[in-house]
Formats: C-alpha cells, sequence, structure tokens
C-alpha cells in the first residue's frame, strides 16, 4: 500500500467534518463513536499552522475570488511573492512557482534527476533533518491551505532556475501565499517555547518535542494503533509516521490529558527515545 494512500485511508477515519475552526476541527456528529471535536496536531503536514484560514487569509481569497482572480493569469502578485520567499530562505537565489506540489516536483527531477527535494517546514531549525546547508532544490511548506496556495521550488544556484520556467499561476494563490506569509510573521512573535514547554507535561512521555514538532515514541509497527487511539482522545496527530506531528497555536491541557490518559492505557509500548 502506497504513503498516500495510508495516510488517505488514516485521515478517512475521522467522522465528516462540517466546519474547521483555528486548530479544531468539528463533526457532523458522534456517529462514528469518536468525539465530535478534535484537536488538529496535523494540519495538513504544517500548511494549515496558522488555523484553518489564518486571521485574514480568507478575506483576501474571497477578495481574489470576487475579482475573478481563479484563472492563471500575469499578475503583479507573482513578484510579491518571490520576493518574500527569497527573503525569508537567503541562501537560495531563485524561485519558481507552479500550480501544486506534483508540477514542482516533476520540475525538480527535470532539474536534478532523482534527486530528494527536502521540505523546508516553518520552524525548521528545529528538527531533526534540518539540513546544516541549503540544498540545491528545495520545496518550502508554505504556511497556506493547500486548496489556496501555489507550490514553490527554491533554487540554491540561478543556473538551475534558468531550466525551469515555472507555471502561470492564478492570482488567487499568489495573494493567498503571500497574505499567509506575513501573518506567519506575526504568527511567531507568540508562537515559542513557551507556548510548546506546556505540552510537555502531558506529552514528553508519548513524544519526542523538537520545537513545535513532535516525533511519537513508537515503533512503526504500532503507529496504526497509536492514530486510533489519538482520534479516539479527540486529537489528530499526523497520519504519517515520517512526519510529525506538530503543536497548535492554542491548545488546552484538558485535550492533551486526555490524549495522555489514553494513550497510557492503550497498551502501546513506548521508547525511551525517538
Amino acid at each position: 500500500m502506497t504513503e498516500e494512500r495510508v495516510i488517505r485511508n488514516r485521515l478517512a477515519l475521522l467522522p465528516p467534518i462540517r466546519r474547521a475552526r483555528l486548530w479544531r476541527l468539528y463533526a457532523e456528529s458522534r456517529a462514528t463513536g469518536l468525539p465530535d471535536r478534535f484537536l488538529d496536531m496535523w494540519m495538513d503536514d504544517g500548511r494549515s499552522i496558522l488555523g484553518a484560514k489564518g486571521t485574514g487569509l480568507g478575506t483576501i481569497a474571497k477578495a481574489a475570488i470576487d475579482m475573478g482572480l481563479t484563472r492563471p493569469f500575469p499578475s503583479v502578485r507573482e513578484p510579491r511573492l518571490v520576493k518574500a520567499l527569497l527573503a525569508r530562505y537567503p541562501g537560495y537565489a531563485a524561485v519558481r512557482l507552479y500550480r501544486d506540489e506534483e508540477r514542482a516536483l516533476l520540475a525538480a527531477d527535470a532539474v536534478s534527476p532523482g534527486a530528494e527535494v527536502p521540505v523546508l517546514r516553518p520552524f525548521a531549525e528545529r528538527l531533526k533533518e534540518s539540513p546544516a546547508i541549503a540544498p540545491r532544490l528545495a520545496m518550502p511548506r508554505l504556511p497556506c491551505p493547500a486548496a489556496l496556495a501555489p507550490a514553490a521550488l527554491l533554487f540554491r544556484d540561478a543556473a538551475d532556475a534558468e531550466a525551469s520556467d515555472g507555471d502561470m499561476v492564478p492570482p488567487l494563490q499568489l495573494a493567498s501565499a503571500h497574505k499567509a506569509l506575513c501573518e506567519l510573521d506575526v504568527f511567531s512573535k507568540a508562537y515559542g517555547e513557551s507556548l510548546w514547554h506546556r505540552s510537555d507535561r502531558r506529552l514528553s512521555l508519548f513524544f519526542e518535542r523538537r520545537g513545535p514538532y513532535l516525533y511519537p515514541r513508537v515503533a512503526a509497527e504500532a503507529y496504526e494503533a497509536f492514530f486510533r487511539t489519538a482520534l479516539g482522545a479527540g486529537v489528530l496527530v499526523s497520519p504519517d509516521p515520517e512526519r510529525p506531528s506538530l503543536l497548535p497555536g492554542d491548545f488546552d491541557d484538558g485535550e492533551l490529558a486526555l490524549l495522555a490518559v489514553a494513550l497510557e492505557g492503550s497498551g502501546i509500548a513506548w521508547k525511551r527515545e525517538s
């Protein structure tokens, strides 16, 4: 079974979601026997780190839709987004934008066949796999829902970027991604160690924490049980054992306590080191 299919099957265990607000998901009913509210510690692999729709992201997206900017057009928003990305990643010389990540990865393979393209996440310096130097190619994880965002490739060498023209991207995506990057700068002022440390009391037995990222202390064969136990406690963790879960911008001690009690009683063997 492919990795993406495993992720889909695990996410399909959620009941139908009627609303997402900030870092919580609200289900239609409890017909599945699961809770009707979930703390989101997956956030679509970090794309929704700002919450379900950020602060003003919905306003920006609605304005672009109202102006009919949903199709690929030349736009002054493209150089603004490129400039913002180069400022955030000073180790890179050029950016190319694509309509989605699949097209970005195809472009990367054309430039460097078979090369792995690392994903640069917000607060990536805290991650285990954070590279010491800028890789030749990288894909920044934009803090914006995938439905509203383009994909971007960062090129360490400008000559490599010349081999890829990128895509013409709908201005809706350009405006949304740029707004999300601006919001991330504001969000980062309150989203730091003083917040993340609050989780240690409940979760340190079950996760190794690196900044806001949580690596479960479980063997690969126990991950399915781990995921289902967390879901039953009202927490959506990463459906992929190779990708960490992520602390939300807001969480209650009670929510983490329910998760800790469920995990402690699950019978899962916990590793002392991840």
